[in-house]
């Protein structure tokens, strides 16, 4: 039976007589096939299927490279097999350290071993397992210092410049940071940055602790003694393998010494408790923080900067290898247009259990490749190939998903047609996405038609209720048919990063938030989502369904479901921005932005014309979809193969993580950067590339327009 005739037999089945509202990228001829198979897909998914897959892969601590890793390896593996996908596994080899030992001691003005390993609770079994890494920095080098302690705040530039102005000093001291306002590699390279011996990082009670909820186990939020892990690798400079930039860490691949790495720290960092880092604070002297400066946390004292008189000794003693890391790949190959790729991922290594982080995203796209399965049962096949992927060593530094897109990214570059990226997909019952600005009105859309467990309204009217208490209040919990939400915006931090960053791969990023104090810890295990998570796990259904409809409009539109126009009114708003900036720094007569903006603007306008054209041609049946693969260029169109000044591997010309903020994008990266620095040359040059970028877009949006001309 042919392709058509099956999915006509589905058709039959599942439409209704009622004629169907538009849906931007179809046909008006195909709109009502696409409705009735999206109203199948969204009777599929099953949250008691998303329990027992994320019990079975939080059953053991599953570090990248672990002997556990590779047991969740096989289980996906299977899983995929099972719902009826061609499936291989990914492997390559990386520089992964593995702690060995690590103490942390106060020597003055008390003598005490700080806690290092996390204690258990007794109907906790999770919380107790000896094989859990200890808890360390990732990437941290070894080495052991004694020093006296300055409390530095958050460990940000602005932080260090409050310091001396106070005429503390930290040259030659160990700093200790709360985590927070940057990503914690950013605070280890300031630190290196300002001379420091060592470095210290604790999560403080008013962020993820008591101030903010009860504490496990009465609640959500971060006990005492638990300690948050997670990499200081400079995925700033460039994310995945640190030996291996640019190009894949296959078994036999070219290394770089460790010290040529240049996303390497050369500063020993290392995590505690707030309850280990109340013992340091409140033995030091010096001035107290700053008063409303944010600087003093929760902890029941004064907090005071230092130097000392505490001073500790720390000791890191870490194994670093080349490792293998492995990646699931479950692929169903496209009927008409098979080389085209919708890919969906998330990361499945965790720091110990990772019930949220990241494998309550396993479970949903689990649960998704499932779903989509059995729509093929039904007679469904999609126009487009439809790839799962889930990633190894993301904790690390994104090093699956880098070192595949490094290998594919020739590939990806042609045929790559959207990444969907699900990390944390669920820690509550918060609606949050984030996407290059080309497909937010695709994220409203596919919001609208999927229903929030709770209210039973859409999440889109519950996601804008949360964006707009006020005017929720105002409209009694209507929704105005005017109503719009945010969606963010891409910086690092997650798998999207080489699709959008150095293949230039329109992205997404979604899940649902809530109180998560535990992040990184032990304590983020089963036992905390069926308490407090998702208990249901109809969240996790939930963003099975978002997943899959986001894939079902891709993988069968007529045309890509892209509206560039939003694009160029987010670099208007960017250039008005650092416009602001210059003003308020006197420095406007350093750079010109006028020609950017005017280019801008007249992307706008094509871009503009382009969607009305695109929605004459969905509604009249006359389309030239030869414009999809101009659709695509245009995203390309934005990169500069040379990449940003001093972070080559950094292509996008748009979007970027920050130098000093790690996960947080900074919008216009050359531009903006060089101005923070008041490199003005380097600043025009950079608005030089910028412009020449927005007249690539501006010539393929109008060379797409001209093929839809009546």
């Amino acid at each position: 039976m042919s392709r058509t005739m099956k999915l006509t037999i589905l058709l039959l089945l599942t439409s209704s007589a009622a004629p169907s509202q538009s849906i931007y990228g179809f046909l008006n001829s195909h709109t009502e096939q696409q409705r009735a198979l999206e109203k199948k897909f969204l009777e599929l998914p099953r949250a008691e299927n998303c329990e027992r897959y994320l019990f079975a892969l939080t059953e053991e601590p599953h570090p990248a490279g672990s002997e556990g890793d590779w047991s969740n390896t096989q289980y996906v593996d299977g899983k995929l097999k099972e719902f009826g996908f061609e499936t291989r596994i990914d492997e390559y080899y990386v520089y992964l350290p593995i702690p060995v030992e690590i103490s942390v001691n106060m020597l003055e003005p008390d003598t005490m071993s700080l806690t290092i390993r996390e204690p258990g609770w007794a109907w906790d079994k999770d919380s107790y397992d000896s094989r859990a890494l200890l808890p360390f920095n990732a990437y941290s080098p070894s080495g052991e210092v004694t020093a006296q302690v300055v409390y530095v705040n958050r460990g940000l530039r602005e932080d260090y410049d409050v310091l001396e102005g106070l005429g503390v000093d930290v040259r030659g001291r160990i700093v200790l940071a709360r985590y927070g306002g940057s990503y914690r590699g950013v605070k280890a390279k300031v630190a290196e940055e300002h001379g420091a011996a060592g470095l210290i990082i604790y999560s403080d009670p008013a962020d993820d602790g008591y101030m903010k909820g009860d504490i496990y186990p009465r609640g959500p939020m971060r006990p005492w003694d638990a300690i948050q892990r997670g990499s200081v690798q400079y995925i700033f400079e460039y994310p995945g393998d640190p030996l291996t930039p640019g190009y894949a860490a296959k078994k036999d691949a070219k290394r770089l010494k460790p010290q040529e790495a240049e996303n390497l720290p050369k500063i020993i960092t290392t995590p505690i408790s707030y309850g280990d880092a109340q013992n340091i604070l409140k033995n030091l002297a010096g001035p107290p923080v700053p008063s409303d400066s944010g600087w003093q946390g929760g902890l029941p004292f004064t907090y005071h900067v230092g130097p000392g008189p505490a001073k500790v000794h720390m000791s890191l003693q870490i194994d670093f290898e080349i490792r293998p890391i492995w990646n699931n790949v479950g692929i169903v190959r496209g009927t008409d247009e098979p080389e085209k790729k919708i890919i969906i991922g998330n990361h499945r290594d965790a720091w110990v259990y990772g019930a949220v982080d990241p494998n309550s995203g396993t479970s949903a796209v689990l649960e998704t490749a499932r779903s989509l399965g059995e729509l093929r049962r039904s007679g469904w096949n999609p126009r487009r190939t439809v790839e799962f992927h889930f990633w190894d060593g993301e904790e690390y530094g994104l090093l699956g998903s880098t070192e595949w897109v490094e290998e594919a990214k020739a590939d990806l570059s042609k045929n790559g047609v959207v990444y969907i990226n699900i990390d944390s997909a669920v820690s509550g019952d918060d609606f949050n996405a984030s996407a290059v600005p080309s497909l937010d009105e695709f994220i409203r859309d596919i919001t609208r038609e999927v229903n929030d467990p709770k209210t039973q309204e859409p999440i889109f009217g519950r996601w804008w209720k949360h964006q707009n208490t006020a005017a929720a209040k105002k409209f009694r919990g209507a929704v105005p048919d005017t109503a719009t939400v945010r969606v963010g915006r891409l910086g690092s931090g997650s798998d999207y990063t080489a699709f959008l960053n150095f293949a230039g791969v329109s992205s997404i990023d979604l899940g649902f938030s809530g109180p998560y104090g535990v992040y990184h810890s032990i304590l983020d295990n089963f036992y905390w989502m069926k308490q407090w998570g998702d208990p249901t796990f109809e969240y996790h259904a939930t963003a099975s369904k978002i997943a899959g409809l986001l894939v079902l409009r891709y993988s069968e539109a007529d045309v890509y479901p892209c509206r560039y126009e939003d694009y160029a009114e987010t670099i208007i708003d960017s250039l008005d921005k650092i416009e602001k900036e210059l003003r308020d720094n006197g420095d406007t007569t350093q750079i010109d932005l006028r020609p950017a903006r005017e280019r801008a603007s007249e992307w706008k306008s094509a871009a503009g014309d382009l969607t009305a054209r695109i929605k004459a041609g969905l509604h009249s049946g006359n389309l030239d979809r030869s414009i999809n693969q101009d659709l695509l260029q245009i995203e390309r169109d934005l990169m500069n193969p040379a990449g940003l000044p001093g972070r080559t591997w950094f292509k996008h010309q748009v979007f970027a993580p920050g130098t000093y903020t790690g996960y947080a994008t900074k919008l216009i990266p050359g531009v903006a950067e060089a101005i923070d620095r008041k490199d003005w040359s380097s600043a025009g040059q950079q608005l030089i590339e910028f412009e020449r970028a927005l007249e690539r877009a501006i010539a393929t949006t109008r060379k797409a327009s001209a093929l839809l001309q009546q």
